[in-house]
C-alpha cells in the first residue's frame, strides 16, 4: 500500500513538473550532470531532453561564469545552506542570454544530487535597470543644475532634496523631509505654498512664487517653484518632481521696470503739458502764422536741448553751466564772437525739476538777444554769471546782463510776450523762484533766484 502511495505521489509530482511550462525544472547528480529535464526547461533553454540528459548543466551558465567556477560554487552553497539563490544572466542553446531568477536545492537524498528551478525574469530585470539608470541620470542632472531640485508626495511632503537645497537653506535632508522644508519658506508665504499643492492635484502642475530663506545671511529671496507628477496619468499616487529657481533679481528688475514706466508716463504727460502750454502762449503772442512757426520751432528746440541734458544726467541734478552753455552755443550761428559772451559761476547742481523751465527762460533771453540785443549788435556784450546764496533752502541766483546795446523802440523789445510771462509769472509759480526782468538803456538785465532743494509741496509741470 505504501509503495502504491509513493508511486502516486511521484506520478503527481511528475505531472506538476511537466505542467509548469513557465519554469525550467531539472535535476542533476552531485557533479552537475542532468538527470531529468522538463518541458519548461526545453522552452526556456532550448535543449531537448534527449540532447541534454547526461550532460553537464553548467552549459546554461555564461562563459564568463563557467570560467569563474560559478556553477560549482552554486552547488557548494546549496549543500552547505540547503539552498542557493541564483539571479544572473544565463545562456540558451542558441547563444542568446536572459536574466534568470533561479534556486538550486539538494534532493531529499543529497547523494542523488540537486533540483534547480529557474524562470526568465529578463523583462523585469531590464525594467529595474532602466529605472535605476533613470534614477542615476535624474540624480546627476538634479545635482548639476543651479536650481533647487526636489521630489515630493502629491500633498507637498518632501521625499528628497538636492544638495543645492541643503546648501541654500541650511536644512539637511532629514529636517527637509515631510513638511519640514516649509521652515525655509517665508511665514507670510506658507499658506499660499500649501494651498498651491491642493490646486496642483487638480491641475496636474504646481506653480508658486514665494520667498525662501538663504542660510548664509538669513535673507529671503524670491523663488519660482514648479513641479509635475512623475506619471501624469496617476498624479495622486506617484511622486512629483520639481525645481525652485531664484528669481529675486528678475523680480527686482521687473519692479524697477514698472517704476520706470510709471515715471516715463508721468514725464511724458508733463512734457506734453509743457508743449501744449508753449503752443498756446506762442499762438497768443504771435502776430502771424510765420511768426508762430518760427517762435514755436525755436522753443521746441530749446526744450529738446534741456531734455538732452536731463537724459545725460539720468534725470538727476543738472550742471547749471552745462545748461547755460548748451543754450548759448545753440545761438553761435548768429555771430557770437570771441570775447562777446562770458559765462562765470561756481559748480551748481540744479534740481531736475527746475531745469526745464530754467532752460526755456534762458532760451527766451538768448532769442531776444539774437533779435534785438547783445548777440545781434556788434558792440553788444553778454555776461551770464551766478552765485550760490546761503538760505533755507539754499538758492542759486543767476544774472543775465547785456551791455553796449542800442535798445530798439519800447513797443518791440518790451512788449509782454511769452518770454516775459515765462520769467515773471511761470518761474515764480513752478519753481518758487524770485525773478526780475529789466529793459535798461544799454541792454536787458534779468535776475533769477531758484531754490536748490525741492521744497515740500513744490508744483510739478502738470
Amino acid at each position: 500500500m505504501t509503495g502504491s502511495s509513493d508511486n502516486g505521489h511521484a506520478n503527481l509530482f511528475e505531472v506538476i513538473v511537466e505542467s509548469a511550462t513557465d519554469f525550467a525544472i531539472f535535476t542533476t547528480d552531485v557533479n552537475g550532470d542532468v538527470t531529468s529535464w522538463n518541458i519548461g526547461a526545453t522552452r526556456l533553454l532550448g535543449y531537448a531532453e534527449p540532447d541534454i540528459l547526461g550532460h553537464s548543466a553548467d552549459i546554461i551558465f555564461t562563459p564568463e561564469d563557467r570560467a569563474a567556477d560559478v556553477p560549482a560554487d552554486e552547488r557548494m552553497r546549496a549543500r552547505r545552506d540547503g539552498r542557493a539563490a541564483d539571479d544572473r544572466w544565463h545562456q540558451r542553446q542558441d547563444g542568446s542570454q536572459f536574466w534568470a531568477s533561479g534556486l538550486l536545492m539538494p534532493l531529499a537524498n543529497a547523494a542523488d544530487g540537486f533540483v534547480k528551478i529557474a524562470r526568465d525574469r529578463t523583462e523585469n530585470f531590464e525594467a529595474v535597470e532602466r529605472l535605476r539608470e533613470n534614477e542615476e541620470r535624474f540624480r546627476l542632472l538634479a545635482t548639476s543644475i543651479p536650481q533647487l531640485v526636489f521630489r515630493t508626495r502629491p500633498d507637498g511632503d518632501r521625499t528628497w532634496g538636492s544638495p543645492q537645497w541643503v546648501d541654500f537653506t541650511g536644512l539637511d535632508l532629514e529636517h527637509s523631509l515631510g513638511s519640514g522644508w516649509m521652515d525655509a519658506v517665508h511665514p507670510e508665504d506658507r499658506q499660499m505654498t500649501r494651498t498651491g499643492w491642493e490646486a496642483a492635484r487638480a491641475s496636474g502642475e504646481y506653480h508658486v512664487e514665494h520667498r525662501i530663506r538663504r542660510a548664509t545671511d538669513g535673507a529671503y529671496r524670491w523663488h519660482q517653484t514648479r513641479a509635475r507628477p512623475v506619471d501624469p496619468t496617476k498624479p495622486e499616487t506617484f511622486d512629483w518632481v520639481g525645481t525652485m529657481t531664484d528669481i529675486d533679481n528678475l523680480r527686482s528688475l521687473k519692479d524697477r521696470q514698472q517704476v520706470m514706466m510709471a515715471e516715463l508716463q508721468h514725464r511724458t504727460r508733463n512734457l506734453l503739458a509743457v508743449v501744449q502750454s508753449i503752443a498756446t502762449q506762442t499762438i497768443r503772442t504771435s502776430p502771424s502764422v510765420e511768426d508762430f512757426g518760427r517762435e514755436f520751432s525755436g522753443r521746441l528746440r530749446s526744450l529738446s536741448r534741456v531734455q538732452s541734458v536731463l537724459v545725460s544726467a539720468d534725470h538727476g541734478d543738472i550742471d547749471l553751466r552745462a545748461l547755460v552753455t548748451a543754450e548759448i552755443e545753440a545761438h553761435a550761428e548768429h555771430g557770437v564772437g570771441a570775447g562777446k559772451i562770458s559765462i562765470d559761476g561756481p559748480a551748481v547742481a540744479l534740481p531736475a525739476i527746475s531745469a526745464q523751465a530754467f532752460g526755456l527762460a534762458l532760451h527766451e533771453l538768448a532769442t531776444n538777444a539774437v533779435k534785438y540785443g547783445a548777440i545781434a549788435q556788434p558792440a553788444g556784450r553778454l555776461a551770464v554769471t551766478w552765485q550760490v546764496e546761503t538760505a533755507d533752502p539754499p538758492r542759486v541766483v543767476l544774472h543775465w546782463h547785456e551791455s553796449g546795446v542800442e535798445m530798439p523802440p519800447a513797443d518791440a523789445a518790451t512788449r509782454r510776450g511769452y518770454g516775459t510771462e515765462l520769467i515773471e509769472r511761470a518761474l515764480p509759480y513752478q519753481l518758487r523762484a524770485e525773478t526780475r526782468l529789466e529793459f535798461r538803456p544799454d541792454g536787458v538785465f534779468c535776475a533769477i533766484a531758484v531754490p536748490l532743494a525741492t521744497a515740500e509741496g513744490e508744483r510739478s509741470d502738470d
